[in-house]
């Protein structure tokens, strides 16, 4: 699971309203799956959690060279992301 800093992209809220900052955090808190995301550079990591509401977000993020993730995207878990990460 994903531990360390983390830093959340304040263009999530502005494309998702109904996730802010703080959701982001709770549900990177509690990832329920996590892998690479393979071929990409710098490697992305793709990651399902529940935030404080229960709702399951998907999120994408990367490590810095601190150790500090910085979470790009984040909305409410696709089919898509599900199967990627094959919970579906």
């Amino acid at each position: 699971m994903p531990v360390g800093d983390i830093v959340v992209d304040p263009r999530i809220q502005t494309r998702h309203p109904d996730v802010s900052a703080d959701s982001v955090r709770v549900a990177w808190s509690n990832v329920v799956r996590f892998m690479a995301r393979e071929d990409t550079d710098p490697l992305r990591y793709v990651a399902v959690g529940y935030d404080e509401y229960g709702r399951l977000l998907e999120m994408v993020a990367v490590l810095d060279e601190s150790d500090r993730w910085h979470v790009f995207h984040a909305m409410r878990a696709t089919t898509k992301v599900l199967r990627e990460l094959k919970l579906l």
